[in-house]
């Protein structure tokens, strides 16, 4: 009697295998990305800065770089007197090089301008969003309160102007 419960509880477990797993197959793949609810959509902050860093992940193209000050003559630093690093997130990589924006393109001491949704959470990070991105001349900076878009001989890349800002800097 026992072997032929144990006989039946294989047979059911069998059956349900056959039938569900194939429904797996049948189901849409879902696209595994990140959520953007993190960054404020809502909102455009502007900044000129200069690059520490360029990071050209896959999925995410990424840009650390320290604001300079509305004087454009000073690095803006954090409560410790340590420069302020942001991280903005970009496009894809692939899709930043078809623009020209590479670690060649942007090595470390560039100054360059673009807006971006801030990160709700107040963190130095946000999100490109459709703003232009635009480099100043090497060894250039912008008059007080103005973006490289302002200086004579910069560059841009890829498609967009520089978005209105919607909210001041609080840093």
């Amino acid at each position: 009697m026992q072997i032929k419960k144990v006989t039946a509880a294989i047979a059911r477990m069998v059956t349900t295998s056959v039938v569900v797993l194939p429904l797996g197959f049948l189901a849409p793949a879902a696209n595994a990305h990140h959520s953007y609810a993190m960054y404020d959509g809502s909102v455009y902050r502007l900044f000129t800065g200069v690059i520490v860093r360029v990071v050209p992940n896959a999925a995410h193209f990424e840009m650390h770089f320290v604001p300079l000050n509305e004087k454009r003559d000073a690095l803006v630093r954090d409560e410790k007197g340590e420069p302020l690093v942001w991280v903005v997130q970009m496009e894809s990589a692939a899709q930043a090089v078809k623009d020209g924006i590479t670690r060649e393109s942007f090595p470390q001491g560039t100054v360059f301008s673009m807006g971006l949704h801030p990160r709700r959470d107040g963190k130095p990070a946000g999100d490109r969003g459709i703003s232009g991105l635009f480099q100043c001349p090497k060894g250039s900076v912008p008059k007080p309160g103005m973006h490289c878009d302002s200086v004579e001989g910069s560059k841009s890349f890829g498609a967009g102007v520089l978005p209105k800002e919607t909210a001041k800097p609080h840093n």
